[in-house]
């Protein structure tokens, strides 16, 4: 898996799913970094009745996904043009071992 983290270490968003190795989430987060940009966002208000985010490529299919649930809609609107904007720019950190982190804008 791989995880975006914001500048206070946040986790800010997720991959879909696992990965056989972190040479595959690696490639899978440069994917995502080179695609999310252009991705289709979708916002929905899940079963707990917390908003959350996903982004989708035509290509790819699903891209990312919010790592965490958001009380307001806005915010969660926030949080994932905040994901698009700066997912083009985020440096990939292949260390393994620091809670699975892989991006840091």
């Amino acid at each position: 898996m791989w995880r975006l983290v914001g500048p206070n270490n946040r986790v800010v968003a997720v991959s879909p799913g696992d990965f056989a190795d972190a040479d595959a989430a690696v490639a899978a987060a440069r994917l995502v970094r080179d695609r999310a940009a252009g991705g289709l966002v979708a916002v929905q208000l899940n079963t707990s009745r917390q908003w959350s985010w996903s982004v989708t490529d035509g290509e790819l299919g699903l891209l990312a996904v919010s790592a965490h649930g958001y009380e307001r809609r806005a915010t969660c609107e926030t949080a994932v043009r905040r994901f698009t904007d700066g997912a083009a720019t985020a440096r990939i950190d292949q260390v393994i071992g620091r809670r699975g982190r892989f991006w840091r804008p």
